[in-house]
């Protein structure tokens, strides 16, 4: 499936934000931690401790996930949207859960193509949108064949289910594992995205460590459904799995409506 609408230079934001910082990374405070969590001694607070490059997760700069608010500004440039149906993979890292579809197809942005490598869920939703943070977010890692990242997030508030998430549910695995293939069922990334062309744009980070900065974001403005028991079914197993808000600082944010 091919999508194509009007989107700002993203690429010239993220590029401004180095990979790790753009800045000297400052000492971190505390016992050297060698796993990390959620909550607790080894929960977001205390990332930074893992050490190496994931420091930045406590002094970098444009780390995500933020609240989406304020004044944005519109640039415009070309991308598109142009994934496969094909099969794929369900897998409980004991952190998420990731599907992993089989030549997904890509995301192609000021001509460079960004692969799609997986979907993860985070709950509840780790981005918010002038304060509201929703149930659920699905996020579609994409990544350039240099290793430049683009995601695309989707928000989920309650209400009528989602029949794609529901086929994906019924696959729910119960114990953290290896990757497991979603019998007799097709992935086309598109059917888990808002037909809507409206997203949120921003250069941020990754939302786990080693929190590499360097990341462009697109938040889609309109939220999907999901049911209580779908959410339920998720949180059961995994939640909640969701990064603190990090500051703006002086961030810009791009409104894209679709043309």
């Amino acid at each position: 499936m091919r999508f194509v609408f009007a989107l700002p230079a993203l690429v010239l934001l993220a590029a401004c934000s180095p990979k790790h910082g753009g800045h000297e990374e400052a000492a971190v405070s505390g016992p050297v931690i060698t796993k990390w969590t959620y909550a607790g001694d080894t929960g977001p607070d205390h990332w930074a401790q893992l050490g190496g490059k994931a420091t930045v997760c406590g002094t970098g700069t444009r780390q995500s996930p933020i609240d989406i608010n304020g004044v944005t500004r519109p640039q415009t440039s070309k991308i598109v949207l142009s994934y496969n149906s094909v099969p794929a993979t369900i897998q409980n890292t004991g952190k998420t859960i990731r599907i992993t579809p089989q030549g997904a197809g890509d995301l192609v942005l000021d001509d460079v193509h960004y692969a799609l490598q997986y979907i993860e869920f985070h709950s509840p939703s780790e981005h918010a949108i002038n304060g509201h943070r929703a149930t659920l977010e699905s996020q579609f890692v994409h990544e350039s064949a240099k290793g430049d990242m683009v995601i695309v997030s989707v928000l989920y508030d309650v209400g009528v289910a989602d029949p794609m998430l529901g086929s994906l549910w019924t696959y729910l695995p119960t114990d953290p594992g290896k990757p497991i293939p979603l019998p007799d069922l097709l992935i086309n990334a598109q059917d888990l995205q808002p037909p809507t062309e409206d997203f949120y744009a921003y250069s941020g980070s990754l939302t786990t460590p080693p929190c590499t900065e360097g990341v462009t974001w697109l938040v889609y403005s309109s939220p999907l459904s999901i049911s209580a028991e779908q959410a339920d079914a998720f949180e059961r197993l995994v939640g909640p799995n969701a990064r603190p808000m990090q500051p703006r600082h002086d961030r810009d944010f791009l409104h894209i409506a679709g043309s």
